[in-house]
């Protein structure tokens, strides 16, 4: 089973330390390693010689619907996003009673466009959320920030994807109170199951974090049980998934609702489901520091099977033509998925399937999941039009995998 969606980062010896925590519920709640998790995540993102500070959430929807609470902002203000993202950014803006503007994308690294971001602006504009797609650091983040500085918004870096180590040592920081959000959800480049966190300096945004993020609570035993079961249930899954072992397990795990759903009903519904709203518990940060010890290894891995495709997109996949002409180009950075637009999404898709290869769908609509009304989410059809067509068009391939596994997904699509 080759797979973007499932269980992308988890590996045996994740799974060991999920399944020992199993049977130290004493751990789960409070424990030491809520406090080692959160300096290991700045010295992973470089900025430990900076005056910044870490709150963890069970969420990144919860973290980024904290920080906007926290600012208290007039009802109505207007916070500025791409139109290519996901349900998780705009259903807290719109839990605080805020309204999202949707600016257009460009085609370079699927970040905001600066020339429709310069039309949007309004004087009702607060805050903007600038999106790393991919991990992918914006191509026009020079000229996002000079708007951003023009108009006197609060910048917050959506990160949820990842980030290139490179990349992030070069950021030098433009905004003196810089704000990052983070995610370390089962999908993401590093993974606790759920997850999420600010990384800032702002020290008006500490302060407010400080007092909204001590009236959270914990999350019951029972979900923290349920979120550990992922890690090992995955991991046998994936192993036998080949052997039809795998697809009864899974079977048998969906029809019982033993694993705690990536997205709720609730927020397939459009509405922000507070039942996530919870503190980290110590469970989950063990789980983290785990995966953060081997990142760097993991992030190389991700650099060489993107280098990989991009090889084999230049000489193999161009001459393939259910591939679209597109500027997308990347350096040998690591991706957390590899975009490709297509001409022939479903059937790729439904090929791959067939020889258990899963390829991800990131994003089928603006504001994704599909399934999710648009209406209610304050989407005008039509407003983005580069960001509709890619949502038609894109597919995109797990590179957390080894270069065998890379291989079939390039053969996979020479064939269709």
């Amino acid at each position: 089973m080759i797979t973007c969606n499932f269980a992308p980062n988890e590996q045996w010896d994740d799974a060991w330390v999920s399944f020992k925590l199993l049977f130290q519920p004493w751990r789960w709640k409070n424990g030491e390693e809520l406090e080692i998790v959160k300096k290991q995540i700045l010295r992973q993102f470089r900025i430990s010689n900076f005056e910044f500070r870490i709150f963890l959430f069970l969420t990144g929807r919860s973290a980024l619907y904290t920080i906007l609470k926290s600012l208290n902002l007039p009802k109505g203000s207007e916070v500025i996003v791409q139109a290519f993202t996901c349900e998780a950014v705009i259903l807290p803006i719109l839990a605080c009673g805020l309204k999202p503007v949707y600016v257009d994308i460009e085609t370079k690294s699927f970040s905001i466009n600066p020339i429709d971001l310069q039309k949007k602006i309004t004087d009702k504009a607060r805050a903007l959320i600038l999106q790393y797609s991919f991990s992918i650091t914006p191509v026009y983040k020079d000229e996002i920030l000079s708007l951003v500085s023009k108009h006197k918004l609060l910048l917050i870096e959506d990160i949820a994807h990842g980030y290139s180590n490179q990349e992030i040592s070069n950021f030098k920081f433009q905004i003196s109170n810089s704000i990052f959000l983070m995610s370390f959800g089962r999908s993401k480049a590093i993974s606790s199951v759920f997850g999420g966190a600010i990384a800032t300096n702002n020290l008006a945004v500490i302060k407010q974090l400080s007092n909204s993020q001590a009236s959270l609570s914990m999350p019951s035993w029972l979900f923290i049980f349920r979120l550990l079961l992922y890690k090992s249930v995955s991991m046998l899954i994936k192993s036998t998934y080949d052997l039809i072992i795998g697809k009864i397990i899974h079977k048998i795990i969906n029809t019982f609702h033993l694993i705690i759903p990536e997205i709720t009903n609730n927020e397939k519904g459009g509405e922000f489901d507070q039942t996530l709203n919870k503190a980290y518990p110590n469970a989950l940060a063990i789980l983290l520091l785990h995966q953060l010890n081997k990142y760097e290894r993991m992030q190389k891995n991700r650099a060489q099977i993107t280098a990989f495709y991009n090889k084999n997109y230049k000489l193999q996949i161009t001459n393939n033509k259910s591939i679209s002409n597109f500027e997308f180009r990347i350096s040998n950075y690591p991706l957390l998925r590899y975009p490709l637009l297509v001409t022939n999404r479903d059937l790729i898709l439904q090929k791959a399937a067939k020889n258990n290869i899963f390829l991800g769908k990131w994003y089928d609509q603006v504001v994704a999941p599909k399934s999710l009304n648009l209406k209610k989410v304050g989407y005008t059809k039509g407003s983005c039009l580069v960001a509709e067509k890619i949502c038609q068009q894109i597919i995109n391939l797990p590179t957390n995998i080894n270069r065998q596994e890379a291989e079939k997904v390039i053969n996979i699509l020479n064939d269709v």
